[in-house]
């Protein structure tokens, strides 16, 4: 009898992602709440990506410590700081402050998704790993397909945003309760676990000359795609376009619809070649957004964003898993994680960058050549090893 991918602990860590996707999804419009408070134009693409940053430097050094038997208090902990810093967010206006809060908000994230990854690997069974990463993202996508386009109907002003995260915070609380839903890390599947990894294991997964260019390439992905994801709002008001948050609740939706409706396929295709295809298809979108003014030619390419990225992200994770060892699934998941943070520092800072060098054709543009140097990284092929 081949066994259920939907257990009691996948769907409670999938509803945990859930909760913490939701958070990083509430700030869509940072950049107009931050030029509301008058903050000035140089640290803005810092700041946008300032939690990416801490997540990244933070999660080197507490990878190894996150394990099946420790992950859970990981998460509380991570759920405590996190709400801390949501209320800070929606209280400070000063620049330096601000941009402390966010740091520490990367802090908290990264020790909850740190946490979930790990279990969740230990719940998916080998052979539908193609299938799990699918619902995976689906749930993540759910907050980033819903949050612009409420923010477009209620006409949410910009300076509204510091209450809005100030009782978001509340949300850190059910999310630390699922806790009590997922079973003991001393019994079941998680018994046998160890309680620390080496840091050498960590440096020669990551290193590895199988799953480094799949590391590489989520870099790649991630920083093209958070570039679209920060800079949009701005290039439609620059362009006269009110409605731009449709983009992403299109895109969203038809990477949702992808992940639904592709979920077995994900198992049979050849990964490599469908990420490869998929990443081109989305990085040629993404560089013809500076040739659309209208919205019409906009929702179409929303739409070709949104078939690329939900073929390319998923397939990037269950890639991954597949050259993964069991004993390492949860630690090498958690260094493509640590790889999707720098993409999301290195995306928006290379746009603030672009920007100031030529406007927001540089920003799309450069997008789409981080893309395509992903497509081009996983479309290498070596031979299979498990680290």
């Amino acid at each position: 009898m081949n066994p259920s991918l939907f257990s009691k602990s996948f769907v409670v860590l999938c509803l945990q992602f859930l909760l913490v996707s939701a958070v990083v999804a509430l700030f869509f419009p940072l950049q107009a709440y931050v030029k509301s408070l008058g903050f000035p134009d140089e640290i803005v693409g810092f700041l946008l990506g300032a939690d990416a940053l801490s997540a990244l430097m933070l999660q080197p050094f507490i990878m190894p410590l996150i394990t099946a038997v420790t992950a859970k208090r990981w998460i509380l902990s991570g759920a405590v700081v996190l709400a801390a810093a949501l209320v800070l967010e929606g209280t400070l206006i000063d620049p330096f402050g601000f941009v402390a809060a966010r740091l520490l908000q990367g802090c908290g994230f990264i020790a909850v998704v740190s946490g979930i990854m790990v279990l969740l690997v230990e719940v998916i069974p080998k052979a539908m790993s193609g299938r799990a990463f699918g619902w995976i993202s689906l749930i993540r996508l759910i907050p980033y397909a819903t949050m612009p386009l409420v923010y477009d109907a209620v006409g949410v002003a910009p300076e509204r945003l510091g209450p809005i995260l100030v009782w978001s915070s509340a949300g850190c609380a059910v999310l630390a309760a699922l806790l009590l839903l997922l079973p003991s890390s001393a019994n079941g599947a998680w018994a046998d676990r160890r309680t620390v990894f080496p840091y050498s294991l960590m440096i020669r997964a990551l290193f590895d000359r199988t799953l480094f260019p799949m590391f590489a390439a989520v870099t790649l992905l991630y920083a093209g795609y958070s570039a679209v994801f920060f800079f949009l709002k701005g290039y439609g008001a620059a362009n006269g376009l009110s409605t731009i948050g449709l983009f992403f609740t299109v895109s969203t939706l038809v990477m949702m619809a992808v992940r639904v409706a592709g979920g077995g396929w994900f198992d049979r295709w050849e990964k490599r070649s469908a990420n490869a295809f998929a990443l081109i298809l989305c990085s040629a979108a993404s560089g013809m957004i500076p040739a659309s003014k209208t919205m019409p030619p906009i929702i179409g390419l929303a739409v070709l964003c949104g078939i690329g990225w939900g073929i390319a992200m998923p397939l990037l994770n269950a890639l991954i898993f597949d050259h993964s060892k069991p004993e390492t699934a949860g630690l090498n998941q958690n260094l493509a994680l640590l790889m999707l943070q720098a993409g999301f520092f290195l995306g928006p800072l290379a746009g603030g960058h672009l920007l100031s060098f030529n406007g927001y054709n540089a920003v799309f543009f450069g997008a789409a050549a981080m893309t395509t140097a992903a497509a081009s990284v996983i479309y290498r092929r070596r031979g299979r090893t498990h680290v």
